[in-house]
């Protein structure tokens, strides 16, 4: 009895230590997210153990023509860069980063669910339903720039007419 009563009070303390985590810091993600776009204020930041979801306002709605980010208007050339692990920027004319996430698991199912599944998986517990909802509109417009590092599971939503940036990271 008394075993399982230490046992139930270590699980117990893992759990409260398991929530003092978070996945990111919001300097670490200014600093990657700052690498594809132009940042300016961060608008909200959400971090747990499991999730990171953020809404920065960026100076202009373009991204960063210097960096590491590969900009692709292709989907079979960004699937390549993907394969290699290389961080995409999805700028498809006419196509919503819903659209692309679908054309891309046609290509290869592992890496379009692993775009959207920063969105539908883990990222959520980090998201409200106000935020959630903006993330929604910013998925299905086709003037948002999709961007995906799978080195690091994160995807980013840069939404051109409002000069917004979503951030979400799971770790899936």
């Amino acid at each position: 009895m008394r075993f399982l009563r230490r046992m139930l009070v270590l699980a117990a303390l893992g759990g409260l230590l398991t929530g003092c985590f978070r996945l990111d810091t919001e300097e670490a993600v200014r600093a990657q997210l700052g690498g594809w776009v132009f940042l300016a204020q961060t608008r909200a930041f959400i971090s747990r153990g499991t999730c990171t979801a953020a809404i920065f306002d960026t100076i202009s709605g373009e991204v960063r023509a210097s960096g590491p980010l590969r900009r692709v208007d292709d989907l079979h050339a960004g699937q390549r860069l993907l394969s290699q692990g290389r961080a995409v920027a999805f700028e498809i004319p006419g196509m919503t980063p819903n659209m692309v996430s679908e054309g891309l698991m046609s290509v290869n199912l592992y890496e379009g669910l692993g775009l959207i599944s920063s969105f539908v998986g883990p990222a959520r517990a980090c998201m409200d339903a106000t935020f959630q909802a903006d993330v929604y509109l910013a998925l299905m417009s086709d003037e948002t720039v999709m961007i995906y590092d799978p080195a690091t599971n994160a995807l980013a939503l840069l939404h051109r007419p409002s000069q917004i940036a979503f951030f979400l990271r799971g770790n899936v």
